[in-house]
């Protein structure tokens, strides 16, 4: 079998970048440091949009000694593509009829929780009541984004947890991306090997950040070897949330 590109994107956030950079002398390994969050609140609910999206915007400073930060738009195939798939020397695809009928691949996980959203996908045809006409095997790439955002939720003892996207989205709800993204290429000229330093702004838009989260002053973003900020959990949302644009 052999690798080949993703044949379904999809699209679970609307994520904005914009960064400013000035030239400099830098070790060309990328360095990035918190610099803030800013919570914007978003527009009045309406019939149409009864739950409007809120934005959290994190800006990152970055140091980058060649320039080479960011992917293009275009930059959907290997090794940048979503999803592995998989192919048999005779063309077909690795499905679940495979899984169940060719020894070897008995191993392969069930259509269950969460390997139906993070494992398998399912194909339909074009009817008006689309009919699922196979199950295809695929692999994530964890190349696909270079912006990772993990979220931790804090527990009543005061720990804190990572926030698992694919026990909290199942199928058919499917989100196993959760809030990361790609942000574009940052220099002008790829050819010119020119060192960057400069901010990055990371917006994420969500109506979960009012319905399922409060945002606490006393919550405020804090550094340490990997740059995190505070998004404090309780209902109902607190009456004074961190720095608004």
């Amino acid at each position: 079998m052999r690798f080949i590109r993703s044949l379904v994107g999809m699209v679970v956030l609307a994520v904005a970048f914009s960064a400013c950079f000035k030239a400099a002398e830098f070790p060309i390994v990328p360095e990035i440091e918190y610099n803030n969050v800013i919570f914007r609140k978003g527009p009045a609910p309406t019939k149409d949009v009864p739950s409007p999206a809120d934005t959290l915007i994190l800006t990152i400073n970055f140091k980058d000694g060649d320039g080479d930060l960011g992917l293009d738009a275009s930059e959907t195939g290997i090794p940048y593509n979503d999803k592995y798939y998989y192919l048999f020397k005779d063309g077909s695809f690795l499905n679940y009829k495979a899984k169940r009928t060719i020894a070897g691949f008995d191993t392969l996980p069930d259509f269950v929780t969460p390997y139906n959203c993070t494992n398998w996908e399912q194909i339909r045809d074009q009817s008006p009541q689309p009919k699922v006409i196979d199950t295809l095997y695929f692999t994530l790439n964890p190349d696909h984004f270079n912006f990772v955002a993990d979220i931790y939720v804090q527990q009543a003892d005061q720990s804190f947890a990572l926030y698992d996207w694919k026990t909290e989205f199942i199928f058919p709800n499917c989100n196993v991306s959760g809030f990361n993204g790609r942000f574009p290429i940052l220099s002008k000229d790829l050819t010119q090997k020119t060192a960057q330093e400069g901010t990055i702004r990371y917006a994420i838009p969500s109506p979960a950040w009012t319905i399922f989260f409060s945002i606490k002053p006393n919550c405020a973003a804090y550094s340490s070897a990997k740059p995190i900020f505070r998004v404090c959990g309780a209902i109902p949302p607190w009456s004074e949330p961190i720095p608004r644009l």
